[in-house]
């Protein structure tokens, strides 16, 4: 989100990392309830934009497009599931949670 103040971004590259940055600290707050888990894969679509915004769109400097891929990578990294599901069950949710 502060890729205009740190890195120089300008225009709708900055826009974007701001819209971005917005919107995966929403979903990532909402998909730590374990009903709404499956949110988190919305966050694997924001960082697929994140690695390829810097390209597609204009006023991205060398700098800001490394740190979109490389926190667009680990925002794929960290949204996959892991491990296993808790012990707790959910009624008719349950078929919901992944």
């Amino acid at each position: 989100m502060l890729s205009r103040l740190l890195f120089g971004a300008s225009g709708s590259a900055a826009n974007s990392d701001h819209l971005i940055g917005a919107l995966v600290l929403t979903i990532a707050i909402i998909a730590t309830a374990e009903v709404a888990r499956p949110l988190r894969f919305v966050n694997i679509l924001f960082g697929c934009w994140l690695i390829a915004a810097p390209w597609l769109l204009r006023g991205a400097t060398w700098h800001s497009a490394i740190v979109d891929v490389a926190f667009g990578i680990a925002l794929i990294m960290t949204s996959l599931p892991r491990g296993v599901r808790s012990r707790e069950h959910y009624a008719s949710w349950d078929r919901y949670i992944v």
